[in-house]
């Protein structure tokens, strides 16, 4: 989720110093944007509020937190075995049973093999979360940027930015935040999808 954080306030970055260009350009066809939520007006997002309330961005995290903990759980158990069996060579080679030395080093090497194994599982399974948590947020992103756009054509804001709690927006004027708003529209339009 701080992907999103992250690429959303990219977006904002390049945002803003595109309309500071043209505000300050001097040239005619730019508009002097106004301070209140109306049309031509800069107003803000709350991504954390957001990302905690989009019940879609609930389920989403859900989803993957349960897939994560099922991979933690699998893979602890793997190297819970591993451990185990360590020990049982551990023990089987300080009380001399194997009948050969040649024996005792085979055993050794098949623990090796499992243990790398075992550490490339983990890399695996790390990347395979890592992917998906990407994925996620691609889907995030493109849900909440494509219900703005259907927004934004009915209330013609000049620049939805994002901003998130500590962020850029520290003070703006009443009617700027239409993060409950948004909220709302996402969350019914989510409804009226999963039925």
């Amino acid at each position: 989720m701080k992907n999103l954080s992250i690429a959303l306030n990219a977006v904002l970055i390049v945002a803003v110093g595109i309309l500071y260009i043209f505000h300050f350009s001097g040239k005619e066809e730019s508009k002097m944007v106004t301070a209140t939520a109306g049309e031509g007006a800069v107003v803000y997002i709350n991504t954390d509020s957001l990302l905690s309330n989009y019940n879609f961005s609930l389920e989403l995290n859900e989803k993957f937190l349960k897939k994560q903990e099922d991979s933690k759980t699998d893979f602890n158990f793997k190297a819970q075995k591993l451990q185990k069996e360590a020990n049982d060579f551990q023990r089987k080679l300080q009380n001399n049973g194997f009948l050969t030395r040649a024996r005792a080093e085979e055993a050794q090497q098949k623990l090796i093999a499992k243990q790398q194994n075992l550490q490339q599982l983990n890399r695996q399974l790390t990347d395979q979360l890592m992917g998906e948590q990407n994925a996620n947020n691609k889907r995030l992103f493109d849900s909440v940027t494509n219900y703005l756009k259907i927004f934004n054509a009915g209330h013609k804001y000049s620049l939805i930015l994002s901003t998130t709690k500590g962020g850029n927006v520290l003070l703006s004027q009443d009617g700027l935040d239409i993060t409950k708003e948004i909220i709302d529209g996402l969350n019914g339009r989510y409804k009226g999808e999963s039925k």
